[in-house]
């Protein structure tokens, strides 16, 4: 059986198309949790020159006071390092990767924060990755189609394909954040009732396309059997807009 739907609908809390997606939003994605805030402008330093200030997880502190994470460097070694990702919308755009202790002889990334530039010398932080565990890589700017993005892409070990991902559109306001995780709600309206995404890696942010095997409850982790979803999106001002969704219960997974 195969369900084909061809909608507009505009993603994102609920929003309507008349309401502007909020720019310059700091998004923080570590062992606790992910959260928001508004960054607020710093200079470079205030990233670079003790890291373990910027502990956002508490990887390296006890009671996780501002003296607590100040101390930690004296019983643990950093390396930081600033790399230009590119320019977008008029905005420089700055990764700041960072090392701890035996990862600073390996090359292995345990941290990164995205800076936007905003004045000489100033700067915005609107991401911070500090997993308990990713494969790590410099940001990268893409096409979307016809719009250039900033994204971030990183490979979580394990089994489900996941990802710590985040893509931004740069408006006249500043970067506004692709609500990615609105896909989540489209899949639960469109596959019936038991039936689900298991895995993840299923995202082309290029095509503004999500295929992914669909699977049902009982089946084993290994082997979906409910079929294969399609969603496909055009960008509005930073939104996604569902202009397809495609649900074929016949699908065969890739051998």
């Amino acid at each position: 059986m195969r369900l084909l739907f061809v909608t507009v609908l505009l993603l994102g809390s609920f929003a309507t198309a008349a309401t502007a997606p909020t720019p310059w939003q700091r998004m923080v994605v570590s062992g606790k949790s992910s959260s928001f805030d508004a960054p607020v402008v710093h200079p470079l330093s205030y990233f670079t020159s003790d890291p373990f200030l910027r502990d956002d997880g508490d990887d390296f502190c006890g009671a996780c006071s501002p003296q607590d994470k100040a101390a930690a460097h004296a019983q643990h070694k950093s390396k930081t390092e600033v790399k230009k990702v590119g320019d977008l919308g008029g905005y420089a755009i700055y990764d700041v990767l960072y090392s701890f202790d035996d990862h600073i002889g390996t090359g292995e990334i345990d941290w990164k924060s995205i800076l936007v530039s905003v004045s000489p010398g100033q700067f915005r932080e609107i991401y911070h990755l500090q997993p308990p565990s990713a494969q790590i890589t410099p940001s990268f700017l893409l096409k979307a189609r016809t719009k250039e993005l900033l994204g971030t892409r990183d490979l979580v070990p394990g089994t489900g394909n996941q990802y710590d991902e985040a893509y931004w559109w740069f408006g006249p306001d500043g970067p506004v954040r692709i609500d990615i995780e609105s896909i989540s709600d489209v899949l639960r309206s469109t596959l019936p009732a038991g039936f689900g995404v298991w895995k993840g890696g299923g995202l082309d942010m290029k095509t503004l396309t999500f295929q992914n095997s669909v699977w049902r409850s009982g089946d084993a982790n290994c082997c979906p059997t409910g079929g294969a979803v399609t969603l496909r999106f055009r960008l509005d001002r930073g939104r996604f807009v569902v202009i397809e969704k495609d649900y074929d219960s016949t699908t065969k997974p890739p051998e």
